[in-house]
């Protein structure tokens, strides 16, 4: 696990909402994206999705993260996931269906791949974003880079900044209004993102 990381698990644990909320930003669209493969309904996807986040932020003085955040919100919705087919298999009294077996062995089989399989599987995508966020004005990238992913309040950003808090929230405001268009075509990964 990186400092970094570590700095945010310590941080979390002392109830920081800020970088809850970083690791939520940063996680909620692959973390959803993963529970749609299994999770036919879309609704009860953001239910486990928000489910996990929640346990996590719940249980945060107990936390035992020994890879990284990534790996370990993964592996609690895996096994969100996996209750939920066996749940399925019960209430359809499909004991036998050879798709619920094929999603409960592929999810088996995610185990051993860990968060390696979680990188590969959304790198394009993270790619396509990145450079969404380098098209953007500099001035509008500097400040969502402060915002969205350092986690700095508006104010403390104006200050160090020399700008008005004014200043700070239209180009925040601007900067998600560009991204969410040219990210359009990749709702609802980023769905969550652009809606705040």
């Amino acid at each position: 696990m990186s400092i970094a990381e570590q700095d945010v698990i310590t941080k979390i644990r002392t109830g920081d909402i800020d970088s809850f909320e970083i690791i939520y930003l940063d996680l909620h669209p692959k973390l959803y994206a993963f529970c749609r493969k299994y999770v036919d309904d879309i609704e009860l996807a953001k239910d486990i999705v928000q489910d996990v986040f929640f346990g996590f932020w719940e249980k945060r003085l107990l936390l035992q993260v020994n890879t990284s955040v990534s790996a370990y919100l993964f592996q609690m919705l895996h096994n969100k996931c996996l209750n939920h087919l066996r749940n399925e298999k019960i209430k359809t009294r499909y004991k036998n269906s050879v798709e619920l077996k094929f999603k409960e062995s592929e999810l088996n089989y995610f185990d051993e791949l860990q968060e390696s399989h979680v990188s590969i599987y959304f790198k394009d995508i993270e790619d396509i974003f990145k450079k969404s966020i380098d098209s953007l004005p500099e001035s509008c990238k500097k400040i969502f880079l402060l915002s969205r992913i350092e986690g700095i309040d508006n104010k403390s950003i104006a200050a160090s900044l020399n700008l008005s808090i004014r200043t700070v929230e239209h180009q925040n405001y601007r900067a998600l209004k560009i991204l969410k268009e040219q990210l359009k075509d990749y709702l609802p990964l980023f769905l969550f993102l652009l809606s705040h």
